[in-house]
C-alpha cells in the first residue's frame, strides 16, 4: 500500500493556524478569568476555621489549565510566525 502526501495550500495552512490561535487565545482569557474569580473566593475567610476552602482544588486545576493554554498559545504563535514568514510574495 502506498501513501500519498498531499500539500496543503499555504493560505489554508495560515487560515487554520490563525483560527487555532484565536481559539486558544479565547481559552487563555477564559482560564485567566476563572483564576481571578477563584482568587477572589480564596481571599474570603473559610466558613469553618481551619477548613480547606472548596475553591482551593478548583484553583489548582484552573492554574494548571491556564499554564497549559498559555503553552499551546506560545507554540501556535511560533508556528504562525514561521508560516507567515514563509509566505510567497
Amino acid at each position: 500500500m502506498t501513501s500519498v502526501a498531499t500539500a496543503v495550500p499555504h493560505t489554508t495552512a495560515l487560515s487554520s493556524l490563525r483560527a487555532r490561535h484565536d481559539t486558544v487565545t479565547r481559552d487563555v482569557l477564559r482560564c485567566e478569568t476563572l483564576v481571578e474569580r477563584l482568587r477572589s473566593e480564596l481571599a474570603l475567610p473559610p466558613a469553618v476555621p481551619g477548613a480547606t476552602p472548596p475553591a482551593e482544588r478548583a484553583m489548582i486545576s484552573a492554574v494548571r489549565d491556564l499554564v497549559e493554554a498559555r503553552a499551546r498559545l506560545a507554540q501556535i504563535s511560533r508556528e504562525l510566525r514561521r508560516a507567515e514568514g514563509s509566505q510567497p510574495v
